[in-house]
């Protein structure tokens, strides 16, 4: 499907005006006029605190206001219909999907009720559930290890351009584009087009008229010293291939083929790096840009009664461990207990009643904890690890088979005392005994 502009790729954007507001296609186009009030780079900001140390580092590169919350989560400021507003970036990302479902009603010439958005893998269970969220609107494939390092992509590559050349504009121009957000905007985009030529190029220049302080400025790079000023994101390339091998048990001979996606994959460098690692060529079969939508439409057409697709199965492996945290009782109320297994997503607490541990000993528990399609956990169950050892059965039917064996005993017990009655008194019926 495409967009009114004829475009199979929409960016993520949403551009606050005076009257109205431009979404998509709309929205990036009008960023240069209106740069302060243009909302990119969503992704980023969906389900992390403000405090996080990554994002803390990505507000510093945008030219938009984005101040800390109430509850922790940032808040990006824009000024719409003639009003300071605040929007949360799920909001944000409703209306992104928002202006999707009306290209596909369109396209379709349909109601859309359900939909399949497909989201990095190193979401966090916060950060998937801020997705669905947002999206409120309303073979047999083996994952076998996940690694990645959710900082590094495309966008770090024009930011080592744009800083490169705002360095060398500020001593040739004497002109600070960090002053300017429309310069700032104009450099970046011109950064971004640069890095795609170089892709296919081996030197390129950089031509922006009236810059800043009606000055025209031009730059030079050649691929090799691009390559140069990357180094150190370059070398972080190679840590997320070594840590996904070592976490699937394998080695690069076992691995078949490598296959490529991404717009960031189009730099050479990258090419080389993953050749030298693997030893073989990675393959490009897939399309870079659209693998991600693709994917989606096969997987609403494996969900949906209406489509008959060949069977085709994806066994997921969720990257992050879990911690479950909760307030003991304790005489100065201070302490918490947790189960900690490494680093990982933090699951709110289960409405689960009270165990008590006797003698003050520490208790043990087992969980049964799900995690559902959209990669979220809960948890089911709770039962004492040590009344499932004590009976040696499953700890879900110990509470069952202790009650059965209390209403067995109480029987026994009135049957008993029923028969010493009738003994003792043939003529009366008293009431049994209760134990």
């Amino acid at each position: 499907m495409s967009s009114s502009s004829k475009l199979l790729q929409l960016p993520a954007v949403v551009c606050f005006g005076k009257k109205q507001r431009f979404l998509g296609t709309a929205g990036a186009a009008s960023s240069t006029m209106n740069s302060k009030y243009t909302i990119s780079q969503i992704k980023r900001f969906i389900g992390r605190k403000f405090s996080d140390a990554e994002l803390q580092k990505d507000i510093k590169s945008l030219p938009f206001l984005v101040t800390e919350g109430p509850d922790g989560y940032p808040l990006i400021h824009a000024q719409y219909l003639g009003e300071n507003r605040t929007f949360t970036p799920t909001q944000l990302l409703g209306m992104v999907l928002s202006d999707l479902k009306i290209i596909a009603e369109k396209n379709l010439n349909a109601a859309v009720v359900d939909c399949c958005i497909e989201i990095p893998v190193y979401f966090t269970d916060l950060q998937r559930r801020a997705v669905i969220d947002a999206a409120t609107i309303a073979g047999q494939l083996k994952i076998l290890a996940h690694s990645y390092d959710q900082c590094l992509g495309g966008r770090d590559f024009d930011e080592v351009l744009f800083q490169h050349f705002a360095a060398k504009f500020k001593d040739g121009y004497k002109i600070d584009v960090h002053l300017n957000a429309r310069a700032c905007l104009r450099l970046r985009v011109a950064c971004e087009k640069l890095k795609k030529v170089l892709s296919e190029n081996a030197e390129e220049s950089l031509n922006i008229e009236c810059l800043m302080d009606e000055k025209d400025v031009i730059g030079f790079m050649k691929r090799d010293d691009f390559e140069q000023i990357s180094s150190p994101i370059l070398e972080r390339v190679r840590k997320p291939l070594e840590k996904a091998l070592a976490c699937a048990q394998l080695t690069t001979q076992d691995i078949h083929s490598v296959e490529v996606v991404g717009l960031g994959s189009r730099v050479p460098m990258i090419t080389k790096i993953l050749t030298k690692f693997f030893g073989k060529e990675p393959r490009r079969t897939i399309n870079a840009s659209q693998c991600v939508s693709e994917g989606s439409a096969l997987q609403c057409a494996i969900l949906s009664p209406a489509f008959k697709v060949k069977d085709f199965q994806v066994i997921e492996s969720f990257p992050f461990s879990i911690v479950l945290s909760w307030k003991m009782a304790a005489p100065d109320d201070t302490q918490t207990g947790a189960a900690d297994m490494r680093q990982s997503t933090v699951v709110p607490p289960p409405p689960i009643d009270p165990f008590q541990s006797t003698n003050g000993k520490r208790a043990k528990l087992k969980l049964k904890v799900r995690l559902n399609v959209h990669g979220i956990a809960s948890i089911e169950c709770a039962t004492d690890f040590t009344l499932e050892i004590l009976f040696g059965i499953p700890g879900g039917k110990t509470i069952c088979i202790i009650r059965l064996l209390e209403v067995i005993i109480r029987k026994e017990q009135r049957m008993a005392a029923g028969t010493r009655n009738k003994e003792a008194e043939p003529a009366s019926r008293s009431e049994p005994i209760s134990a």
